[in-house]
């Protein structure tokens, strides 16, 4: 079998192919660990941000597993019953703890925090 090159070269001619090539400075052990402790690096902690979630967003999180779940076809998903009734639990229990969390304890602690 004979490849199909229009102009084949020898041996010698291909190792020394590629030494006009640019090539780039390895560095040695010094630049490498230079270089890491100039380097801001974000550790994998940093990234996540603690933002805290409200309880509308809550709700449309739940909203929208409830309605995902709603679109799928019956065969696509094997869900237990239990799950769309503790979702449906959960739903309530956020809205409750939201309207809870705005109601006003006594009359007394709404004048004295009016002062």
């Amino acid at each position: 079998m004979h490849l199909p090159l229009e102009q084949p070269m020898g041996a010698e001619e291909y190792v020394i192919a590629d030494n006009d090539l640019i090539t780039t400075k390895m560095p040695n052990d010094e630049e490498i660990i230079e270089a890491i402790k100039n380097c801001e690096c974000i550790e994998p902690g940093d990234e996540v941000s603690n933002k805290l979630i409200s309880s509308a967003q809550t709700l449309g999180f739940i909203d929208g597993i409830l309605s995902f779940l709603e679109q799928q076809p019956d065969s696509s998903f094997c869900i237990d019953v239990s799950l769309i009734q503790n979702l449906g639990k959960l739903k309530k229990d956020v809205r409750l703890k939201h309207i809870t969390s705005k109601c006003q304890a006594t009359l007394d602690s709404f004048i004295s925090s009016a002062n």
